[in-house]
């Protein structure tokens, strides 16, 4: 036997083969299994004891050949393993017997056939000597790795041991106590049912903080690294253990940076845990007034000069710690409410902008950069023009350090702090077009890439794409020096970004790019069509991507006659690739060509829909990891178990009812290539777009693709969940547009699916931005599937529930901690609860008018809360215009409510210094006129007086124009209860509204009314009312349809009725007036 398992290490392949074939004939036989036991614990050389346990662990990780040994024989097994562990030197020796003691205990344990295993165990732990504890800790760790179920009843016992021999360690920085941490990581699955247990776990926090900081003190900083583990599967699995030790925690990590002489990889790993608090425990570090010391080391951390300082600096998920200090100062910005944050941070940027060390500098521009995304809207209110004129100045810092941060934030301004930012474009597109003009000199004259291009690149196309009709003055200039770095001499990288902005081009300048349209496809053909060599593969990926961004936006009328060439051309690279890039971008390409083609695509939809969820079921990309480097090994172990009569045994046991995978117990972990889920998740989107623009072309492939993706929901990336929800959503709408029996029927089918994957995905996804993709997509079902939606079972107390959730801050997503006088929000909690209230306000659409005033009158202490002053901005804006958009679900029921809301409004109104607060106040004023009624009527003096005195002093035009709107609500519910003498000529003066378009509906539905009542008063403002009715319609701000047939009514009736005024109006209009108006009425 020990002959046969050296040739198995042998070098030779031949005769790895042929040892491999004579081991498969010996295990045959029943007396291998004693042999291969006494090699374990006779062998002289540790790699043949080892090659022995493997074998053995491989051959019984299924109970039902462990079961097929006789007792005595198991019996024997046993007892030689024990045995082996107990007299074991060599490390990976006895960490594979520990590890098939772990697989044995596994099938032992449920029927208590080894007791004395976990005796034996104790025992060890239990023993005085040091040598001895530690390998019962050791093996105990291994054992529950391998399979921590078969503890659920030991749990308790065995947490309690691990406490008390914790505690009685004379030392905390050896590896007896980080046995003792991995183990009670091992058990956190089976131990978190348990309250007593839990409460073990609890009291354990401080000495657990203690022996890390011991590790770190003794140099062990694997063992430090590693226990970090611990505390993580506590935060995700029993936050009740971590929540009353937040402020040591924090202190025993900041302690840790802020050693010198700690191991970059422990501070990596030490500062993303402060990252894992921020996202669960904010109200904590508020509370403890974490957030300035965590600040300071960030800053202190980030300030540092790296070894390298390269293009990918704080962007790439480099596992360094100035990357790790930048994603967690974003995840704090994402979390925080940004009054809690920004503060503390302006103590350092202020100063660093002012420093003369370029590092320092560089660091206040990262932060400034990656405060844009998690506080977009404090930015937008109080700093954008301080930060707006530091970037301006960054980027034409001479130092490249610097230089390269301000084009960083540059762009992370432009993709989140749209539309202000562009109006620097004055400013900024010089500097970018000089740096454009630069490296083409430096191409030119070089023959190499420049350093930090991708940063400039990036900048330039963040700000580009937004820019809409303001790219047009420099679009010439532009597009010439672009065409000039696709047509020099450089790297595909270069090249790649290049072509990246015009695609950014191309997006803001719509039918104006048109011009250079016909130059881009010759220059994409160019890529299209040639056979592309691995280096340049990134080329023919971006020209596609490119083609897809100016088929969406060159106008639908000229890609038209390019359409089924680009569709065909796509069809035969798809044939032709295995890449996952290249596949991407052509599912994104024939995404963008179904907006122009739409049904016409019908004929070539079999084959691509086949690909999508070809690449949906897909697999591709899906790395093992395995423990100790067993990969190459595991092909001979399952060799070794692949006999006839095994394969006889595998036919009989069809259900393998074992319910074992055959190779967990060599399965670290997963992860996937972000190729390939990038695949997967733009194969999601295109479907549903594809979906959305072919309309009943794409219902054969319908079912299927909503069965597909439906299995991707609870995919472990949040993207692909999201696409997923969006991809889904689409499908109920395609669905609903179907008016026969049999699409009511799969309608009603996808929705009870739909609906409660939804409530469980807003309630239970740890993702604020999954769950706002869930609340969305119940929005988006409510407004254009309307009562279908409701139909089915526990449908409306499912969306009900959620929303009820979220208010309650009960949602995984959400810190569900309860912290007196500490009630924080961060932008991203903000839109959550925003969202859950539009879900709410939605509803009202398609529930009768009576079972939603009880939902109401339930949520309504909700809104009212958030309406008081010590809430922020946001937050009373949302609670009022929630309410507001709530009345008109409530129709004839809002009179209920009116002496609770009307008051308020009131006060609120005429009191409050925010001007949207005000604004939705006044748009809540006329909608409790418009539904309140007769329960309204007395109160329309107090009404005028407060619309009154805004109209007077109010300086923000969204408020006035709603005071306009609430006029016009109370003149359409009961004009003759006004004053309009006093009343109508003010509310003219107003017209046209100046901010709030919407309004327009509510203006002359009160026009119409007036006008069909044939009230005098009005025949005075005939003249002012057309024109403004023609100013509306010419500059396009009637909203809808419904808007538009308003104001076009009205003019119809006066050209009927006052056929005058509208002659002498018209020899007043501009030409292009004229023009414009006689083509709407025609």
């Amino acid at each position: 036997m020990e002959r046969l398992l050296l040739n198995l290490l042998a070098s030779d392949s031949a005769t790895i083969q042929e040892a491999t074939k004579e081991l498969k004939k010996v295990l045959q036989n029943p007396d291998s299994v004693p042999a291969l036991c006494q090699l374990v614990v006779t062998s002289s050389n540790p790699e043949v004891r080892q090659y022995a346990t493997l074998i053995l662990r491989r051959r019984y990780t299924k109970g039902k050949y462990w079961t097929k040994l006789s007792i005595p024989v198991r019996t024997e097994f046993k007892k030689i393993i024990l045995q082996a562990l107990e007299h074991e030197s060599a490390n990976l020796v006895r960490n594979s017997i520990a590890q098939l003691i772990g697989v044995i205990v596994k099938h032992e344990l449920p029927t208590n056939s080894w007791p004395e295993i976990i005796h034996y165990v104790q025992q060890l732990i239990t023993n005085e000597r040091l040598e001895n504890k530690e390998l019962g800790l050791y093996t105990l760790s291994i054992m529950t790795d391998v399979t921590p179920d078969a503890y659920t009843s030991h749990a308790r016992s065995l947490v309690m041991l691990l406490a008390q021999t914790l505690s009685s360690l004379q030392s905390l920085g050896n590896p007896a106590a980080f046995y003792i941490l991995e183990t009670l990581r091992h058990l956190i699955p089976v131990a978190k049912h348990d309250e007593t247990t839990l409460h073990t776990y609890a009291t354990m926090m401080p000495l657990i903080m203690t022996t890390i900081q011991a590790f770190t003190e003794a140099e062990h900083n694997n063992f430090a690294i590693q226990s970090f583990e611990l505390l993580d599967e506590l935060c995700e699995n029993m936050i009740v253990v971590i929540t009353p030790h937040v402020k040591s925690l924090v202190h025993m990590c900041l302690t840790i940076i802020a050693n010198k002489s700690t191991d970059e990889l422990l501070k990596v790993r030490v500062i993303s845990f402060i990252g894992w608090l921020a996202r669960l425990k904010k109200k904590a570090l508020v509370k403890h007034k974490l957030v300035e010391p965590i600040v300071d080391m960030l800053f202190a951390v980030m300030m540092s000069k790296p070894e390298e300082d390269d293009d990918c600096s704080n962007t790439d998920n480099e596992n360094t710690v100035l990357t790790s200090a930048t994603q967690t100062l974003d995840l704090l910005a994402m979390h925080l409410p940004p009054e809690k944050l920004i503060p503390h941070l302006l103590r350092h940027i202020e100063p660093g902008l002012r420093s003369t060390d370029d590092y320092v500098k560089k660091t206040s521009y990262v932060v400034i950069a990656v405060l844009a995304e998690g506080c977009a809207e404090y930015i937008r209110s109080n700093y954008l023009e301080f930060f707006l004129r530091c970037i301006c100045e960054g980027i034409s810092y001479p130092s490249p350090v610097v230089r390269n941060a301000a084009l960083y934030a540059l762009g992370q301004y432009s993709e989140h702090l749209q539309p202000e930012i562009s109006q620097y474009s004055s400013e900024l597109l010089p500097v970018l077009f000089e740096y454009l003009g630069q490296i083409c000199s430096y191409i030119k004259q070089e023959k190499k890439e420049p350093h930090a291009v991708g940063r400039m690149f990036y900048a330039l196309e963040m700000f580009c794409e937004n820019l809409n009709e303001r790219i047009l003055p420099y679009l010439p200039k532009l597009m010439e020096r672009l065409f000039d770095i696709l047509n020099a001499d450089t790297s595909p990288h270069v090249k790649e970004l290049t072509l990246s902005a015009v695609g950014a081009a191309a997006c803001a300048s719509e039918e104006h790019m048109l011009p250079y349209f016909e130059t881009i496809i010759n220059i994409l053909n160019n890529y299209l069509t040639t056979e592309p060599s691995e280096e340049n593969m990134c080329l023919q990926v971006q020209a596609v991507d490119t083609l897809g961004v100016v088929a969406r936006s060159i106008g639908e009328k000229h890609f038209a006659p390019l359409a089924a060439t680009s569709l065909d051309l796509g069809i035969k690279l798809l044939r032709n690739t295995v890449d996952p890039d290249l596949r991407k971008s052509l599912y994104g390409l024939f995404a963008a060509i179904s907006t122009i083609m739409k049904k016409e695509m019908a004929v070539t939809l079999p084959e691509i829909v086949e690909y999508m969820i070809m690449s949906i079921r897909s697999a591709d990309g899906i790395l093992m990891h395995f423990k100790d480097d067993e990969a190459n090994a595991l092909t001979v172990y399952d060799d070794l178990s692949d006999t006839e009569n095994e394969r006889e045994d595998e036919e009989e046991d069809i259900e393998c009812t074992d319910n074992e995978d055959d190779n967990d117990e060599e399965i670290d972990g997963y992860s996937v290539e972000n190729a390939y889920m990038e695949e997967k998740e733009e194969s999601v989107m295109a479907l549903k777009e594809i979906a959305e623009h072919t309309e009943e072309a794409f219902m054969p492939y319908l079912e299927r693709s909503f069965e597909e993706i439906f299995k991707l929901i609870n995919y472990p990336q949040e993207d692909i969940r999201k696409a997923s929800i969006e991809a889904l959503l689409q499908f109920c709408v395609n669905l609903s547009k179907i008016n026969t029996d049999e699409g009511k029927k799969a309608l009603l089918k996808a929705l009870s699916m739909f609906i409660p994957k939804l409530s469980e995905l807003i309630r239970l996804d740890e993702e604020p931005t999954v769950a706002i993709c869930g609340l969305e997509a119940y929005q988006t079902l409510l407004r254009q599937v309307k009562s279908d939606v409701i139909a089915g079972v526990g449908h409306k107390e499912a969306i009900v529930n959620c929303v009820m959730d979220v208010m309650k801050d009960k949602t995984a997503c959400q810190d569900q901690e309860e912290i007196e006088g500490i009630d924080i929000e961060a932008e991203q909690d903000g839109l959550l609860i925003e969202c859950a209230g539009t879900v709410f306000s939605h509803l009202g659409r398609v529930l009768s008018a009576e079972d939603f005033a009880l939902y109401f009158q339930t949520m309504l202490p909700f809104f009212l809360k958030r309406l008081k002053m010590d809430n922020s901005e946001a937050q009373r804006s949302f609670a009022v215009g929630t309410i507001s958009e709530c009345l008109s679900g409530l129709k004839h029921m809002t009179a209920a409510f009116v002496s609770q809301l009307l008051p308020t409004f009131l006060q609120t109104g005429a009191q409050d210094p925010c001007s949207e607060v005000r604004s939705n106040c006044f748009f809540g004023i006329g909608e409790l006129a418009l539904y309140g009624k007769e329960a309204v009527y007395p109160h329309y003096p107090n009404i005028l007086q407060t619309l009154s005195c805004a109209i007077a002093k109010e300086t923000d035009a969204a408020a006035r124009d709603n005071v306009v709107g609430a006029i016009a609500r109370l003149i359409i519910t009961n004009y003759s209860n006004l004053p309009l003498e006093q009343v109508f000529p003010v509310f003219v003066e107003q017209l046209p509204l100046k901010a709030d378009f919407l309004e327009h509906k509510a203006v002359f539905q009160s026009i119409l009314t007036l006008y069909q009542a044939g009230v005098t008063l009005l025949q005075s403002y005939i003249h002012t009312l057309l024109k403004v009715a023609v100013i509306i319609l010419h500059e396009e701000k009637a909203l809808d349809v419904e808007t538009q047939n308003l104001v076009m009514e009205f003019i119809k009736s006066v050209q009927r009725d006052f056929v005058n005024d509208w002659n002498a109006l018209f020899t007043e209009l501009p030409p292009e007036v004229v023009t414009n108006i006689q083509r709407i009425f025609s």
